[in-house]
């Protein structure tokens, strides 16, 4: 939901899955599954994950939408009859590519700001010109935030019309989102003890690097509303790698999501899980909603 063009591809994919989803076979509950994979960087364990939704997650009456950073792909039950193997591996290229052509901006950013942290550590605290070099890197630093925030915006209109498409299927709605944990590159502790005791920016350090007050992406009482009108079912896995996790130079910068799509998901009845492992959360995933029968 963050970074570029968001959710565009699913209204085309739901005509697809209306017409080729079928009815359910006699004694079967179907489920109908969007996966969102909102990340910056394709690992192996975001490969992994790929197996394990093919292999364990999803049940001969199932269908999908696999969502990456740049278009959806649908799987209707007749192309999920296809070999694993094919199937596996052809998405895995589809997300690897994917997520890699629709990072480059919001790396672009990460770099700027990663510059502008290293010359504020670099910088002296002391004289007129100093001081100002240091003022004009955290103006900086501002407009950059300003331009990350450009590309976090959740696209609502979409996010409704994905309600509207579960809405002609029969059967269980699961809205899975796989989101990678997002951070930004901050000075050092030292430099940042240095700059609260002037006085003159002290508060904008603070704003800056150290407050977690950021406006909701999205109204989280509307959406569960309208999650619970349409039968979804969200569950949101927040995928936190460890290397970063652990870094006094990296600030978490996703909080905001991480609160308003925890709030929906415990609403509507889906799990929130908090890993490294893409994984680990899908097979708690599972745990939650059980195995379909193949």
């Amino acid at each position: 939901m963050k970074k570029t063009s968001r959710l565009g591809g699913l209204i085309v994919l739901s005509l697809v899955l209306t017409a080729q989803g079928g009815g359910p076979q006699a004694g079967s509950m179907p489920r109908n599954f969007v996966l969102i994979f909102d990340i910056l960087n394709y690992t192996r364990e975001m490969g992994d994950a790929v197996t394990y939704i093919f292999n364990q997650v999803l049940g001969p009456n199932d269908q999908l939408i696999i969502y990456t950073p740049a278009r959806a792909y649908g799987f209707s039950k007749n192309t999920l009859n296809k070999p694993k193997g094919e199937l596996i591996a052809t998405m895995k290229e589809k997300l690897r590519g994917d997520s890699a052509a629709c990072s480059s901006n919001y790396s672009i950013i990460l770099n700027e700001m990663k510059g502008l942290a290293r010359n504020i550590e670099g910088g002296q605290t002391t004289g007129a010109d100093a001081q100002a070099g240091i003022k004009n890197s955290l103006t900086l630093y501002r407009q950059e935030m300003e331009n990350l925030r450009t590309l976090r915006q959740v696209n609502e209109p979409l996010l409704m019309k994905i309600v509207d498409m579960f809405k002609t299927q029969q059967g269980q709605n699961h809205l899975v989102m796989l989101y990678e944990a997002e951070f930004r590159p901050i000075p050092n502790r030292e430099t940042l003890s240095r700059l609260r005791a002037m006085p003159e920016i002290a508060f904008i350090v603070a704003e800056l690097f150290a407050s977690d007050d950021q406006k909701s992406p999205l109204d989280a009482g509307k959406f569960i509303d309208i999650f619970g009108e349409g039968k979804v079912t969200l569950h949101f896995l927040y995928i936190k790698p460890r290397d970063k996790s652990t870094v006094q130079d990296f600030k978490e910068h996703s909080a905001d999501m991480y609160d308003v799509f925890t709030k929906i998901a415990k609403a509507t009845g889906g799990i929130v899980e908090t890993t490294a492992s893409p994984e680990a959360a899908l097979k708690s995933l599972v745990k939650a909603i059980g195995k379909s029968s193949r």
